[in-house]
């Protein structure tokens, strides 16, 4: 049996550390003997030409789902593709009408017409630089707005051989099904000190166009090094950056916004690419329309937990890892609330919840009964979830399937039509009867 997949990593490392935060000291070493030492403090990234690569093409018209609206709420799961290898990622380029899948083992596969077509659209996996096994491997993907003009797109991978996180550009070969991969232009680099709570998400928001990246608190259990509320360190945050402009020598550009975008930025200094902080492993989350920033912030083993923020709101402190969820962590009685923002629902492992999936809003227009709803589920409990977010609350929050199967993601494509992938190869269709 192969223990190397995301089944090992998702449920065990990534949910609860099978207990090992009681036994590695805040300043041990890293339990990963390979795997990356250094601080992501001290990390340079390549220097590199801007490149505004300014394009005459006109930009595509709203992609629009062919279907004929149906009413209802009893939500089922329809067959959308199978044969995949460790899928936990699906997703969508503004105006296009295919959907592209993340293989953690390195691929990402497109789907056209409703065919999964046989050559990915990009390969990293096998001889090429994605590590793969337990929590590392491809995580994220995410289309430029003006991917229709400027051909470009973002992953997440973990690298070979050290285990660091790589957020790296490429571009398509002429809008097609396939990129070029010797377009790569490394990004962002941030050294992983173990082997697990690499988050992997990463997303454009729809109202700042700006790159948000979700990164974990780096392992290896309960947060050892405390690196969730250490603002010197990229790790336990949700960063952004601006890939268009250029601040100093790095590759990208730091927007105004952030909350220390005027930084030195020295080893010491607060990191001018955080956005939010205090978070545990925000493995997927996503965007709404409007903004609202929906984040599944898999717990260390007692609360599950889905954090909600408005638009363009900087410098919230999720409470990683002073508290999970709405309880106490470090220490579990007395600990730090003050600045610390609750999630607007949680799940206890008592539940049988131990990695929650983060979800999506529904903005689609093949079942009209169902706008307006976010749906997430839990990758060890297979339960799919939805709940209505307003007035700053998650109301109605309800179990709508049991034994969808061991979830990795839950995501919709540009039509505003979402998907349910499973770790077995497999991805369907959110539909109602």
């Amino acid at each position: 049996m192969r223990f190397s997949s995301l089944a090992l990593g998702l449920a065990f490392s990534l949910v609860a550390c099978g207990g090992d935060s009681s036994s590695t000291p805040k300043d041990g070493p890293a339990s990963d003997g390979d795997a990356a030492t250094i601080d992501a403090a001290t990390i340079d990234a390549a220097t590199i030409d801007a490149d505004p690569l300014i394009d005459a093409r006109p930009q595509p018209d709203a992609a629009v789902a062919t279907c004929t609206p149906r009413s209802g709420t009893t939500v089922v799961l329809a067959a959308f593709v199978t044969g995949l290898d460790e899928p936990l990622g699906i997703t969508s380029p503004i105006g296009d009408t295919r959907q592209f899948i993340v293989e953690q083992t390195g691929a990402i596969r497109v789907v056209k017409d409703g065919v999964l077509l046989p050559t990915p659209f990009l390969d990293l996996g096998g001889t090429g630089p994605v590590r793969y096994g337990s929590e590392r491997g491809l995580l994220g993907l995410a289309f430029h707005p003006s991917f229709g003009t400027n051909d470009k797109f973002y992953v997440n991978f973990t690298r070979k051989p050290d285990g660091a996180t790589v957020i790296a550009e490429f571009r398509a070969t002429g809008g097609g099904d396939v990129a070029d991969l010797a377009t790569r232009r490394d990004v962002l680099v941030i050294p992983q000190p173990y082997s697990n709570h690499n988050g992997g998400w990463l997303e454009f928001s729809p109202t700042d166009h700006m790159l948000y990246i979700g990164m974990g608190d780096g392992g290896d259990g309960g947060d050892p090094q405390d690196r969730g509320q250490n603002d010197t360190v990229l790790l336990g945050k949700m960063l952004r950056i601006d890939v268009d402009t250029r601040t100093g020598d790095k590759p990208y550009g730091i927007p105004a916004g952030n909350p220390n975008a005027a930084s030195a930025d020295g080893p010491s200094d607060p990191r001018p690419e955080i956005w939010h902080k205090g978070v545990r492993n925000p493995f997927r989350w996503s965007f709404d329309s409007n903004g609202d920033l929906y984040i599944g912030d898999v717990g260390q083993g007692a609360w599950e937990e889905v954090d909600v923020a408005s638009p363009n709101t900087a410098g919230i402190n999720w409470g990683w890892d002073d508290r999970e969820g709405r309880h106490c962590y470090e220490p579990t009685t007395n600990c730090l609330t003050a600045g610390r923002t609750d999630p607007v629902t949680e799940h206890a492992a008592t539940t049988n919840w131990h990695s929650v999936i983060g979800g999506q809003v529904y903005r689609g227009s093949c079942f009209p009964d169902l706008v307006g709803q976010y749906f997430y589920g839990d990758y060890v409990a297979g339960e799919l979830w939805a709940f209505t977010y307003a007035g700053g609350q998650a109301t109605n929050d309800r179990r709508l399937l049991q034994n969808v199967g061991s979830i990795t993601a839950i995501h919709a494509d540009a039509t505003g039509e979402i998907y349910v992938v499973t770790q077995n190869g497999t991805v369907r269709r959110l539909t109602v009867q």
